[in-house]
């Protein structure tokens, strides 16, 4: 689950920007890239993402208006789920700058001048809804792995020193696991404390 607004002076994003970061602010954060997990769980978690434009009014920059024709400033605020604001938060911020880089007339301006700025907002598990009702974390985990989980693969030929997310389907080095757990003589990976909450119920429940 994410909600990403971005806030601009009115009039300094065009069609063809707001197509692209509307898409891309989605789709470069959640990939699959080299984790491995399965294509489900990807469009499973992209179609918990949001992305909504603000056109200001009145911007206002050191008690001056931004005017017309002057190089804009954003804000991207992003809101996710407290447990996974720590562990998001340095890669949105990282994919979030580079993306309103490239749709900016004059890119270089953003890596040397406070201008783009993104805030990764956690909002606590009892206040998050849908469905008519609460969706913490862990049940948003379980919405996002459903498909996996109802039929999962078995992973095949792990790298040395990587698991088994058999939540997620994801490939998790150990080193950077969020946590590990021994089950059935195999030793699981899991990217997240979700992945791993998940998991414990539902064996406990067994």
């Amino acid at each position: 689950m994410m909600f990403i607004e971005v806030f601009v002076p009115k009039g300094a994003l065009g069609p063809e920007q707001r197509h692209v970061l509307g898409r891309r602010l989605v789709t470069d954060v959640m990939q699959a890239g080299d984790s491995g997990a399965p294509d489900e769980v990807i469009e499973a978690a992209r179609s918990l993402c949001h992305v909504l434009f603000h056109e200001t009014d009145g911007w206002y920059t050191a008690g001056r208006e931004v005017q017309p024709g002057d190089p804009p400033p954003y804000l991207l605020r992003v809101s996710v789920p407290e447990s996974w604001r720590d562990g998001m938060a340095p890669h949105v911020i990282k994919v979030f700058s580079a993306l309103v880089a490239e749709v900016d007339s004059r890119p270089e301006r953003l890596r040397a001048e406070p201008v783009a700025w993104v805030h990764v907002l956690g909002v606590p598990d009892d206040g998050i809804g849908a469905m008519g009702g609460v969706l913490g974390s862990v049940e948003l985990v379980k919405l996002i792995t459903k498909a996996h989980r109802e039929s999962p693969r078995s992973p095949e030929g792990l790298p040395p020193g990587t698991g088994f997310d058999p939540v997620c389907g994801m490939t998790v080095p150990f080193e950077h696991a969020a946590a590990t757990a021994e089950h059935g003589g195999t030793r699981y990976a899991f990217c997240s404390k979700g992945c791993h909450e998940v998991f414990a119920e539902e064996h406990t429940a067994a």
